[in-house]
């Protein structure tokens, strides 16, 4: 418990300066009604991210039309409109139970959970909408300056260092990255 006490304090005190609200990351906040949708939200996370990077362009479909509406919202309230937008959510239900990902997103996936890495305006956000401060409101975690020809291996150190370190034996993780073909 302790351990995960002082976790938290170092994810709050790399808060960006001025709050979430000072930073031009899109990142939502998952409520406890929303129940096993990490999945989903961390796709949001990285495809909002890079859409507005100006690395490919959202034509239509459910994903733009939520951005759409989302994007002037508060972090709070972007994650009750996810939790409201039925599109989205007939998809993510689909996509759990389809098979694709054994455990995500459903009642079996045993403390499994999925975060973003994302790179935006030179910096490496962690987005995980789960991670408060002390009001309760979810913030992106700024771990320092990035690149695009450094961002995979600042992400990996951060991985490596913050999340493999805690429990050395853990083998449960998956890295998928996102990226724009050639």
């Amino acid at each position: 418990p302790s351990q995960n006490i002082s976790h938290r304090e170092a994810m709050r005190a790399k808060q960006p300066a001025g709050g979430s609200a000072g930073t031009p990351v899109f990142f939502l906040q998952q409520h406890d009604e929303m129940g096993n949708a990490c999945g989903t939200i961390a796709a949001v996370h990285a495809v909002a991210n890079a859409a507005a990077a100006g690395n490919f362009a959202l034509q239509g479909g459910p994903l733009s039309g939520f951005l759409d509406k989302a994007t002037p919202l508060s972090i709070t309230d972007r994650g009750l409109a996810l939790q409201h937008a039925t599109e989205m959510q007939e998809l993510s239900d689909a996509t759990a139970a389809s098979g694709e990902t054994e455990g995500a997103g459903t009642d079996d996936a045993q403390g499994q959970h999925f975060i973003s890495f994302v790179p935006v305006a030179g910096q490496l956000y962690e987005l995980d909408g789960r991670t408060l401060d002390e009001q309760g409101v979810a913030f992106p975690v700024c771990h320092g300056p990035t690149s695009s020809a450094t961002f995979l291996k600042d992400a990996a150190k951060v991985i490596k260092e913050e999340f493999m370190a805690r429990d050395p034996t853990s083998i449960n993780f998956n890295i998928t990255a996102l990226v724009k073909a050639d």
